[in-house]
């Protein structure tokens, strides 16, 4: 080996060294904070059958209007995610034959790992996001009196059993919540999880939640009127009261 190639290969080790180094410091000395969310002793199947989780984030099993049930965590979901990682899964059903509502929280443990960019898990599974805006849902009595969430509009094509494609379009609604703190943008959350690393050697412990439906072309506004309302039905079960003094979100994606 010469002498510029072995220079480079040392170097290299030593990044990943320190790296490692910098990763075992952070797993053991940063302080995991408190969950923003409910966790119940409700376990979790997955798709194999298999138990998933012997605990969960709580999703209301009830709602007016609706039927609700369990959904099965996918195996390859478990195998992706860090082994700490906290689920909710739970999808609505309305009588009226309209699509139904799923509902989605991954809560991250000791491992920061667990909660990825949504632009990379939607497009990675064959969505096409073409509009992104942040709106807010109002929840009375709920403080801070309302909720502001990202809002993806979004369009796929599927294949029907006899081969023909056929265009299909969804709305995904998602924020970040740690205890005492919302954010509709990942980049805010993953700005305020590097300041309280380093700044106070302690960690938000984030949730990220989720709904989505399929929607009828021109049906979009309909679509998230009907999701905005089960939302701010469901989201006093879903997270714990943040105090008063909870810190606005930003508008970045």
């Amino acid at each position: 080996m010469n002498s510029p190639v072995l220079v480079l290969t040392v170097a290299a080790l030593g990044m990943i060294a320190a790296a490692a180094g910098s990763l075992r410091w952070l797993k053991e000395r940063v302080r995991m904070g408190e969950p923003g969310v409910r966790v119940v002793g409700l376990p979790l199947i997955a798709e194999s059958g298999r138990l998933a989780t012997s605990n969960s984030v709580s999703l209301p099993s009830e709602i007016p209007g609706y039927r609700s049930r369990l959904d099965p965590i996918p195996d390859l979901e478990l195998s992706f995610l860090p082994p700490d990682t906290t689920f909710g899964r739970r999808s609505y059903h309305g009588g009226d034959g309209l699509p139904p509502i799923s509902a989605s929280v991954v809560l991250m443990g000791s491992d920061r790992t667990s909660i990825h960019r949504p632009e990379y898990c939607m497009t990675g599974v064959g969505w096409q996001i073409f509009s992104q805006t942040v709106r807010r849902i109002d929840i009375p009595g709920w403080p801070p009196g309302g909720l502001e969430v990202q809002r993806f509009d979004m369009t796929r094509t599927l294949q029907r059993d006899d081969g023909t494609p056929v265009t299909v379009q969804g709305i995904y609604v998602f924020w970040f919540v740690a205890d005492g703190v919302r954010t509709p943008s990942h980049s805010e959350r993953q700005w305020r999880m590097i300041r309280d690393v380093l700044s106070k050697g302690s960690s938000p412990r984030w949730a990220y939640i989720s709904f989505f439906s399929l929607s009828e072309p021109g049906a979009e506004e309909a679509t998230f009127a009907r999701m905005s309302r089960l939302i701010a039905a469901a989201v006093p079960g879903i997270e714990r009261e943040p105090p008063a003094a909870t810190t606005a979100a930003t508008r970045s994606p």
